[in-house]
């Protein structure tokens, strides 16, 4: 049995951390639980894309970056933890719980707590600034500790090749994963929406479209997304995992919050590049040869960028669900 000693303002940290994570289109597609002192996470099925993301790869991705979030939140009350990952065999859509163990959190963990409100999905321009290649390595040491590898394409031919497969997975998307999309993306009732990406998150349109900027509106009309010079050259990266199964895509959840939150220490700023991902013709085209790793999970944009106004998210209310009985 376990022993409940969170208050109700720890708990509440907890859970704000964990809902500050990224997910696709921000449909936040999870719930929580409490089960004492450990916290469960849950995939919300009516939160999936059918279409968009019909195996649910990205889905747990989301749900281990909440993972993460939630481990950084425990941190920050001083509590160390262990996470069981796919816990039941019997429910595969509970995909973690989160327990509290006797022994010190990570010490670097505080810092990035308090690194989760500043980072946001960056849509914006970047500055033609390079990423010091020491706060790269950061980068990489983040991944590495857990269990992944933040492979940085910055050579070519390998660089524009991926922009290339970009390109290429853009035009073959089909019509009914945009239009799935387009529910999610500045939606006619986005003013009453605690979810979504609005408007005014979705950033300009480059003047020189390369691949490395994404329009999630791409085929709308929206007003006031007039076009701008981006970047030259932004940095690409790409998260890669050993495997490809439900597992793995959890641990790429948790190490893709620890790349995005040890960037916004550093000033690193982020969106995403992940069409090719999502064809599962090109998909096997985008991951490397790395001896351990290889299986592609997801394609970053990374550079020096200015400030961004966060998305919504869900109340904790609509979230969490009763905790389970303590016998």
């Amino acid at each position: 049995m376990s022993t409940l000693t969170l208050g109700t303002k720890q708990r509440e940290r907890i859970l704000r951390a964990a809902t500050s994570a990224p997910s696709k289109h921000n449909t936040q597609p999870w719930w929580f639980r409490w089960d004492g002192d450990a916290l469960e996470v849950h995939v919300d099925a009516a939160r999936t894309l059918a279409h968009g993301d019909p195996s649910g790869r990205e889905t747990h991705i989301a749900c281990g970056a909440a993972v993460f979030a939630a481990r950084l939140g425990y941190a920050s009350l001083g509590l160390g933890t262990q996470v069981d990952a796919l816990p039941d065999p019997d429910d595969p859509a509970f995909v973690a719980r989160v327990r509290v163990t006797p022994s010190a959190p990570d010490p670097r963990f505080e810092t990035l707590y308090w690194s989760l409100p500043s980072r946001r999905t960056n849509r914006a321009p970047f500055r033609d600034t390079p990423i010091a290649p020491l706060v790269l390595e950061q980068l990489r040491d983040a991944a590495r500790d857990e269990g992944t590898w933040l492979r940085i394409v910055d050579r070519e031919p390998a660089y524009e090749r991926l922009l290339t497969l970009v390109r290429e997975a853009t035009a073959l998307e089909e019509e009914h994963i945009r239009e799935e999309r387009a529910r999610w993306i500045a939606p006619s009732d986005e003013v009453h929406r605690k979810d979504g990406v609005p408007a005014d998150s979705l950033g300009p349109l480059p003047d020189d479209p390369t691949g490395a900027v994404r329009d999630l509106a791409v085929g709308r009309d929206l007003p006031g997304r007039g076009g701008i010079a981006f970047e030259k050259q932004p940095t690409i990266a790409v998260l890669e995992t050993a495997a490809d199964t439900p597992g793995h895509w959890l641990t790429a959840g948790q190490a893709l919050l620890r790349v995005l939150v040890t960037g916004t220490r550093y000033g690193v700023s982020a969106s995403f590049v992940n069409q090719p991902l999502e064809d599962p013709g090109l998909r096997p085209e985008i991951g490397s040869d790395a001896a351990h790793y290889g299986t592609a999970q997801m394609v970053l944009r990374l550079g020096i960028g200015t400030d961004v106004p966060p998305t919504p998210r869900r109340t904790l209310d609509d979230v969490v669900s009763p905790p389970k009985p303590q016998h």
